[in-house]
């Protein structure tokens, strides 16, 4: 069996034989063609459903034809065996459109907020009470489209201690108004450390992910959100991350496997390149040692010829 051509596709094995190579199968003559590809499959690391075999040029089509019936195929005889695994087929993934929305990770620091121990703190009535003081000024500021003022009675209210989930997630839709995805995320998390449940936080914290490209993340925090507390006003952007999310995935797995399969072809075609060298390197020896070896003959012949003349010659005087 000459393997003419041996294309596993994506299939990654491990084999000895390679395109150009000649594998002895052993099997009996009242065997079929479908019997002698199994017999291959197993040689050549090749499903038979990959495998075409000619035999004098002519396909072996029937499977179920005995090798015995074939004309000329005797023990002995050389069958061409063509291997192409099928494509993977790949769905067209198309060119990702630009994000006009998409914004960068802020350079300014994150807005202050209460240390660990101030988190979880019991308030007294006077500090829940100036609490409540800086939230409704925060308010009274939003309504007056003072967004910097606001934040900043949001920030003194949290930094009481205690900050519920609520008023987390309120400093941290400001924050996301006034395009700081990064610190309305971190107010997010801290709110989400409150309450895992709070689809209020959850849906912030998407938010602040699509704007930040971080399509796993939003994807992640917008199912959630959408289990707890459905809202339509999310779902386009929740599909939004989900595309966006599969077609990085999916161009990833494939930059990962074209790289893989590179550097599987690099590996094969350096194999390949050794064993062409070895290969020639055996032919110079062995035309080397036959050149040596008809040297020698042609020296002996020579000997053996001039011998036999000086034995001739001496014969001849000896009969003078």
């Amino acid at each position: 069996m000459k393997i003419v051509k041996l294309d596993r596709g994506n299939f990654q094995v491990k084999n000895r034989w390679e395109e150009g190579d000649c594998v002895t199968a052993q099997i009996e003559s009242h065997a079929t063609v479908s019997m002698l590809k199994q017999r291959i499959s197993t040689l050549v690391a090749a499903h038979e459903k990959w495998q075409t075999m000619k035999f004098k040029g002519v396909e072996l089509t029937d499977s179920a034809a005995r090798l015995d019936s074939i004309e000329g195929l005797v023990d002995g005889a050389m069958v061409d065996l063509y291997v192409v695994a099928p494509k993977e087929q790949q769905d067209d993934l198309g060119e990702l459109s630009d994000d006009p929305d998409a914004m960068h990770a802020e350079e300014e620091p994150l807005p202050p907020m209460c240390n660990d121990a101030a988190m979880d703190a019991e308030l007294t009535e006077e500090q829940e009470d100036a609490q409540n003081k800086f939230k409704g000024e925060a308010s009274e500021f939003l309504e007056d489209g003072e967004k910097a003022k606001a934040l900043e009675k949001y920030t003194e209210a949290i930094m009481v201690g205690n900050p519920n989930a609520m008023l987390l997630s309120k400093r941290g839709e400001l924050l996301l108004k006034m395009k700081r995805p990064h610190a309305a995320m971190a107010d997010a998390t801290a709110a989400l450390k409150k309450n895992p449940d709070s689809a209020k936080a959850l849906k912030l914290r998407g938010k602040a992910g699509r704007f930040l490209s971080m399509w796993e993340q939003a994807v992640a925090d917008f199912a959630k959100a959408q289990a707890i507390d459905y809202d339509d006003d999310v779902v386009d952007m929740h599909k939004f991350c989900t595309r966006r999310k599969t077609w990085y995935a999916k161009t990833a797995v494939r930059t990962e496997n074209a790289e893989k399969q590179a550097n599987a072809d690099a590996v094969a075609a350096e194999a390949a390149a050794k064993k062409a060298a070895a290969k020639e390197a055996a032919a110079a020896q062995a035309a080397k040692e036959k050149a040596s070896q008809e040297r020698r003959v042609a020296r002996e012949k020579a000997k053996a010829e001039a011998e036999a003349s000086k034995q001739q010659a001496d014969v001849q005087m000896g009969g003078c």
